[in-house]
C-alpha cells in the first residue's frame, strides 16, 4: 500500500528539486525526506529519484507514479468537499427499509420529493418487515427502518437505537357496498361490530394481534371466518359480502375496486409508526418528509372506496 503521504512529499521534491528546498517546503528535515523518499521506493519497488550533485531528478518511474498522484489527491479533494457537504446536509446516501405500505404510502413519496429539494441525497429502498429490520440496522444492512409498535420493535430507551414517530395509524372497517352499517359515517367498535363475521390475518401476525387486543379491550373476541394476508384477498371476500375487515389506513390509501366502503372506527386499534435508526445516527432530511407524507393521508368519508391496486400486508 502506498503512502499518501510520501506521494505529497514526491510531488513536493518535484517542484522543489533539491531536498534541503523541499524540507524546508514541508517544514521537516532534510533527512526525514530522504527517509519517506526511500521508503517510498521500497513501497513501489523501482527506482523513483537519481542524485546530480545537490539536485535530485526524477526517474521515468517516478513520472508515472506523479500522474497517478494527481488523479488520487484531485480524488481526495472531491472527498472532502463531499464530506463537508455531507456535513451541512447538501449531500448524504441513504438505505432505507420498511415494510410494504411504508414504502409506497410514506416513502415513496417523501423521496420524490426529496429528489427536488435535495438533489445530492440518493436513497436506497429495500423493503423490510419488521421481525427483520432491528437486526439489519445493527449489521449496517440499513440506516434506516420504517417499522410499526410490535414486538419486534427496540424497547424503549434501548441504547443501541434512536426511534422518531412518523404518525398514529387507526385502522378502519372495510365493507360491502351493500352491508347495513355503510349508511353510517363513523361505526363503534363494541356496538356495531360484534357479531360480525371477520376477515384477518393469522394469529400471530401483527395485523391479527393489533385488532384482536383492540376488540378485547372493548370486550368481545372478532369471529373469525376468513384468514388471508393479501389485499387482493381481502377486498375480494368483502366485496362478495363474506365478511367484514379492520385494516390499517395506509392499507387501503390509493386503491380503486367497487362494492366496497371504508369507514372510521371508534374506539378501533391504532397503531404507532417509527423511523428507526442507530443511535447517533441523523434520520434528516426523510424523516420530515415522510411526516409530511403522513399529513396527506386520506380519511375515510361517506362516498364508497374504489379501489385498483393490491398488494401485501
Amino acid at each position: 500500500m502506498i503512502d499518501v503521504r510520501r506521494l505529497q512529499l514526491l510531488q513536493a521534491l518535484d517542484k522543489h528539486h533539491t531536498v534541503a528546498a523541499t524540507a524546508e517546503a514541508l517544514n521537516v528535515t532534510p533527512s526525514a525526506v530522504s527517509q519517506q523518499l526511500a521508503a517510498l521506493a521500497k513501497d513501489t519497488g523501482v527506482a523513483l529519484v537519481e542524485r546530480k550533485g545537490r539536485r535530485f531528478l526524477l526517474t521515468g518511474a517516478a513520472r508515472v507514479l506523479l500522474d497517478h498522484a494527481r488523479v488520487i489527491f484531485a480524488e481526495m479533494e472531491r472527498a472532502e468537499a463531499d464530506l463537508a457537504q455531507y456535513a451541512d446536509g447538501t449531500l448524504g446516501v441513504v438505505r432505507v427499509g420498511s415494510f410494504a405500505t411504508g414504502i409506497s404510502d410514506l416513502i415513496a413519496p417523501a423521496v420524490a420529493g426529496l429528489r427536488r429539494t435535495h438533489p445530492g441525497w440518493r436513497f436506497e429502498i429495500v423493503q423490510a418487515e419488521p421481525e427483520e429490520s432491528t437486526e439489519m440496522l445493527l449489521t449496517g444492512a440499513l440506516d434506516l427502518a420504517v417499522t410499526m409498535s410490535s414486538v419486534h420493535l427496540p424497547a424503549s430507551g434501548t441504547p443501541d437505537f434512536r426511534m422518531d414517530p412518523i404518525m398514529v395509524e387507526p385502522f378502519d372497517a372495510v365493507l360491502p357496498y351493500d352491508h347495513p352499517l355503510a349508511v353510517s359515517p363513523e361505526l363503534d367498535l363494541a356496538r356495531d361490530l360484534v357479531d360480525a363475521d371477520w376477515i384477518m390475518s393469522a394469529p400471530g401476525t401483527a395485523w391479527y394481534d393489533c385488532v384482536a387486543a383492540a376488540c378485547n379491550q372493548v370486550g368481545f373476541q372478532p369471529r373469525v371466518v376468513h384468514t388471508v394476508d393479501e389485499f387482493s384477498a381481502v377486498f375480494a371476500l368483502v366485496s362478495a359480502g363474506l365478511g367484514v375487515a379492520l385494516m390499517p389506513r395506509l392499507a387501503w390509501t390509493g386503491l380503486s375496486m367497487p362494492h366496497v366502503v371504508v369507514r372510521s372506527v371508534r374506539n378501533g386499534p391504532r397503531r404507532h409508526i417509527f423511523c428507526v435508526s442507530r443511535a447517533g445516527g441523523n434520520p434528516e432530511p426523510l424523516l420530515t418528509a415522510m411526516r409530511q407524507a403522513a399529513s396527506k393521508v386520506p380519511v375515510p368519508s361517506a362516498s364508497p372506496l374504489m379501489v385498483a391496486s393490491s398488494s401485501a400486508f
